[in-house]
């Protein structure tokens, strides 16, 4: 019996022995892991932003794999991301080619060789790019923004506000500032024209968009000058500080040689302190007032609300410029000495200036679309 229990302890042991060193054995196989691709490597080339082992890696992954796409790919977005724009389109380009692809693999294919148009740039091949996008999916949110914006830089407004405005409900969907600001350039290629009856209309659509934006109550105000009838251009003008007095300044000058002309001088003056009193903060106001009343002959009430402005806006420059200038007219060395120390060792322009966030480009008029870029509602306007 005795032997019995050893012979059944020994071969417990032999197996256990047995099991533990092929477990053993797997362990190390697994620890040593799968040999690494070049996908593989390619891959966390990328991540590690080492982009010529990445291209090597990956263009290696092509030769071998032919129907590995995402390769195919990230090879061609980092030729383009590395300036070769032409090798990054030869693949996008040839990829479009293949009768193999599912929507979805269409739709990435078609936006990286619109990307890349876009990036030489080459509007009108982006453009049908962004349409074989919208073929597959004709509510592809990228593609109606971007056919949006394409459009907007060709001047084509119409479209670009008919794309724009089927985003809507999208997470891309376009504000309601961007959707007036089409309506009003619209309207403004229409007066061009000599449509200015269409081109008002398209105004009325743009405020329906957004009330506040000052654009459409410009051109529609200038529609109505061109054709004589200046006391509605003065209405639609004044809508725009009732709407919007904190950008009513845009409307100052146009209003001031109206009502100038139309002998209604003291309505002018009304216009200022109302506007004064609406938005204390709008400093074209007490600019617009004190030249206003310089010119009535009177400095002192002038200088008066220069301070009253600079109380409110104690941080504007632009005031104190204002403000030297007229301590100078009247004489007045101590004020403009006082002024002077105030603002040492700062810089003021001599006129107000709107500034293309996208691409610099100054423009010393209130303007919603870019001459130099292209984008549209890009300035501080």
């Amino acid at each position: 019996m005795s032997e019995f229990v050893n012979f059944l302890f020994l071969l417990l042991v032999v197996v256990g022995g047995v099991g533990a060193a092929m477990y053993f054995r797997e362990w190390k196989v697994r620890r040593q892991g799968a040999p690494v691709t070049p996908y593989a490597e390619g891959l966390k080339a990328v991540l590690d932003k080492d982009y010529p082992r990445a291209i090597q890696k990956l263009r290696e992954t092509v030769t071998a794999d032919t129907n590995n796409l995402d390769a195919y790919l990230r090879l061609g977005h980092l030729y383009a991301e590395s300036g070769d724009l032409s090798r990054a389109i030869k693949i996008h380009r040839a990829l479009t080619l293949r009768s193999d692809l599912v929507d979805r693999q269409k739709l990435d294919v078609y936006r990286a060789l619109a990307e890349d148009y876009m990036q030489v740039p080459d509007l009108p091949k982006a453009l049908e790019s962004v349409h074989h996008m919208l073929a597959v999916s004709k509510k592809d949110p990228w593609a109606l923004e971007k056919r949006s914006d394409i459009l907007a830089q060709q001047g084509d407004w119409n479209g670009a506000f008919e794309s724009a405005s089927k985003l809507n409900g999208t997470s891309a969907a376009s504000t309601p500032r961007r959707m007036a600001i089409l309506k009003t350039l619209e309207g403004a290629r229409l007066c061009e024209g000599g449509k200015e009856r269409d081109g008002r209309i398209q105004f009325r659509e743009a405020i329906k968009h957004d009330a506040a934006l000052s654009a459409p109550y410009l051109f529609w105000g200038d529609s109505y000058v061109r054709e004589r009838r200046i006391e509605d251009a003065v209405k639609i003008w004044r809508r725009l500080l009732d709407v919007n007095p904190a950008q009513s300044y845009v409307a100052f000058d146009r209003l001031e040689s109206q009502l100038f002309d139309l002998g209604r001088f003291s309505e002018i003056e009304q216009i200022y302190r109302t506007v004064i009193r609406t938005w204390p903060q709008n400093v074209h106001a007490y600019a617009a007032l004190s030249k206003f009343l310089r010119k009535k002959g009177d400095a002192g009430g002038a200088i008066t609300v220069l301070r009253d402005g600079l109380d409110h806006n104690p941080e504007s420059l632009w005031m104190r410029r204002r403000l030297i200038r007229m301590f100078h007219d009247v004489h007045d060395v101590d004020g403009v000495l006082q002024m002077s120390r105030d603002i040492l060792s700062r810089v003021m322009k001599e006129n107000y200036e709107y500034t293309c966030n996208n691409c610099g480009h100054v423009s010393r008029e209130p303007i919603w679309h870019c001459p130099k870029c292209g984008k549209v509602d890009t300035y501080n306007v």
